[in-house]
């Protein structure tokens, strides 16, 4: 198992049962004590969980991830006019990877409208929404699925994706700052994040304004990393500061989404 992968185990594990001991830790993850001890002295380190004599305590700002459920509903018409905006930027034929997330379901329910594509995917539901279309060659990477997001990550899906090049890939962020980048609260998602950027030619990354300024457990990419970021027109005040770092923010119209 990764670091990543243990790291957040430890931080899921937490927020379940509030403590843990070194030695529930290395017989759930099936390390040795000391690289728990290891993780733990990093996790504290980011000021994520406080260290106790044969453990850790969860520390109170940690920050909870919510359930592909819970996050659908929320600002709805902003990911549809993002998802409308990301689909201008693919053509028929192209090879594409998606990434996990609310509104990456959203530009995968408009790819009914193209055909012949070949979509990349991490994300379970994704996957058999496109199946569902019959239009477009799907390929789901293998993995561990994380019931939050439906998401398949660790090991086995990095190196699945590490045999693979696309032209393009859509991917989603929980944080978006001008400093710290582009951020998650899962850091085995970070980790898919990073190998997909990795093996795509040109990087699209879809967030709405409510993201903007927002930093969070796991850094996957610096602004520069990506070609363009699509948002709502909410963020038309961060355009030109962004201008100013080199970002492209391109702005999505409300007009003409279904409300």
């Amino acid at each position: 198992m990764l670091a990543a992968e243990r790291h957040s185990k430890i931080l899921e594990q937490l927020k379940a049962e509030q403590s843990v001991t070194v030695s529930q830790l290395s017989l759930a993850l099936d390390v040795s004590e000391v690289t728990i001890r290891k993780d733990l002295i990093k996790l504290e380190n980011d000021g994520l969980l406080t260290r106790i004599h044969g453990g850790a305590t969860i520390t109170n700002f940690l920050p909870l991830e919510r359930s592909f459920t819970e996050k659908l509903e929320e600002k709805s018409e902003e990911k549809q006019a993002i998802a409308h905006q990301a689909l201008s930027h693919i053509q028929p034929g192209d090879t594409v990877i998606l990434g996990a997330g609310t509104t990456m379901m959203e530009l995968a329910k408009l790819l009914r409208g193209l055909n012949d594509l070949t979509v990349v995917t991490n994300a379970v539901n994704i996957a058999m929404e496109l199946n569902s279309q019959g239009k477009h060659h799907v390929i789901l990477i293998g993995g561990e699925m994380r019931h939050k997001s439906f998401a398949l990550v660790g090991s086995v899906a990095a190196d699945n994706l590490r045999g693979l090049s696309v032209f393009k890939c859509f991917i989603g962020a929980d944080g978006v700052h001008p400093e710290n980048g582009l951020t998650t609260l899962n850091l085995a998602e970070a980790q898919i994040n990073q190998v997909m950027m990795e093996r795509a030619r040109k990087v699209y990354v879809l967030a709405d304004h409510s993201k903007f300024g927002e930093t969070h457990l796991a850094k996957f990419a610096g602004l520069s990393d990506v070609d363009r970021i699509i948002t709502d027109a909410a963020a038309q005040h961060l355009v030109s500061k962004y201008a100013e770092l080199g970002i492209n923010l391109e702005l999505a119209s409300l007009q003409g989404v279904t409300r």
